[in-house]
């Protein structure tokens, strides 16, 4: 992937290989949202994001877990406002990821690979196209936020997925055979996300 000035926001150029993962990644995560979900996603954004209802019970799934976690220490009180808040949560992950979905989509297959801005190449030195003909996605102020909470969303799950909790697991995580792709793909996100905050903090600036 490579970063460069988008329209009023930043242009990812994935590789189609790439931009392919992480659809298939966030299709995933919509459908781990989804069987949580206790309502049908109101089609009105702001409904939705409000909407009031969830378990008393924090999920027996270790993803799901991670991504709603107990908000207080106190099994009654999480247990209260769990009921409350955690549908209108769930929505919300699935907001976003319905948006990150939509950017990829239409993501234009004809974008120049060798276009490059000289404030922005220090940013992004470490980041090559793999080849072939790049997916151009925008990422604008309005869709940043949605982008960036998908993408630690997707870490999360992928973490409790394979039992990465501390930073010593990582290394035993890496060295096995079941688990060392799931890592690779964990780290690529952390570029990802780390990149785009950067480009991004670096608009600000301006």
């Amino acid at each position: 992937m490579r970063l460069q000035p988008g329209d009023g926001g930043v242009a990812i150029l994935f590789a189609p290989e790439e931009a392919g993962v992480l659809k298939q990644l966030v299709t995933q995560l919509i459908m781990l949202l989804q069987s949580h979900s206790g309502t049908p996603l109101d089609p009105d954004p702001l409904f939705a994001s409000l909407e009031i209802g969830g378990s008393d019970e924090r999920p027996t799934d270790p993803a799901l877990a991670r991504l709603f976690p107990n908000a207080f220490a106190d099994e009654d009180d999480a247990a209260q406002f769990r009921q409350v808040t955690e549908q209108g949560l769930i929505n919300r992950k699935l907001q976003d990821a319905q948006l990150v979905i939509g950017d990829l989509d239409d993501g234009s297959g004809e974008a120049d690979s060798g276009h490059n801005t000289d404030p922005f190449d220090e940013l992004v030195d470490d980041v090559d196209i793999d080849g072939g003909n790049p997916i151009s996605v925008n990422i604008t102020p309005d869709s940043f936020l949605a982008w960036a909470r998908t993408i630690t969303a997707l870490r999360l799950a992928m973490a409790a997925r394979i039992g990465l909790e501390r930073e010593e697991d990582y290394d035993r995580l890496i060295d096995e055979d079941a688990t060392r792709g799931t890592v690779l793909v964990y780290d690529w996100l952390a570029a990802l996300l780390e990149a785009v905050l950067a480009v991004s903090a670096a608009q600000s600036e301006d």
